[in-house]
């Protein structure tokens, strides 16, 4: 910081007085500057409304312009260039947004068909069985067919046959058992009769 700088934050401190500061503020355009700044940043730390900063941007915006690069406009296609395909490729490019065009259009389509259905008025669909094609009988569920006599055997026999198979290997499981608990305790006799 210089000695001036220094003198003026004292000023606005209230540090020191003098109207030798006063004349080099008005003399001096940076001091000038710099008494601003100090009065904007003592307001807005007092949240004075009344000082608003002044802001001058054109002279740093004209020298960002003057640093811009130049716009150069764009190469044509090498495309364009070969007699045959300078004309097929914008076609492609159409065919393709005709494409997904009429995807669009399709789903849409098939959305609103969809969604204008009628509301059932059943838990489903039932279809008229008022004639019956090649001489069948409609199904329902509130017709049984009677089995056979011979049928009505044949299960009887499957039952008992698995009936006795289920017997006999429960019976099987229970003679496991005791020769696994009888060769235990033949071999507790044979350990606590063993000398030591």
């Amino acid at each position: 910081m210089t000695q001036q700088q220094e003198k003026l934050s004292a000023f606005m401190d209230g540090e020191i007085e003098g109207n030798d500061i006063i004349d080099a503020i008005k003399h001096d355009e940076a001091l000038q500057a710099k008494w601003q700044r100090y009065h904007v940043i003592r307001g807005a730390m007092r949240k004075e409304a009344n000082v608003a900063p002044q802001l001058d941007i054109t002279a740093s915006v004209a020298a960002a312009l003057a640093d811009e690069p130049a716009i150069v406009a764009p190469k044509p296609s090498r495309w364009r260039s070969i007699p045959a395909l300078g004309s097929v490729i914008p076609f492609a490019k159409q065919s393709g947004q005709f494409a997904v065009a009429a995807s669009v259009a399709l789903a849409v389509i098939i959305g609103v068909q969809q969604f204008n259905q009628p509301v059932p008025t059943e838990p489903f669909e039932t279809f008229s069985t008022a004639r019956p094609q090649g001489g069948l009988a409609p199904v329902s569920l509130e017709q049984t067919r009677a089995l056979p006599r011979n049928d009505m055997n044949e299960v009887l026999e499957t039952k008992r046959k698995i009936n006795a198979l289920i017997a006999d290997h429960e019976q099987q499981i229970r003679l496991k058992q005791d020769e696994e608990a009888s060769s235990e305790s033949n071999t507790d006799k044979e350990a606590s009769q063993r000398p030591e």
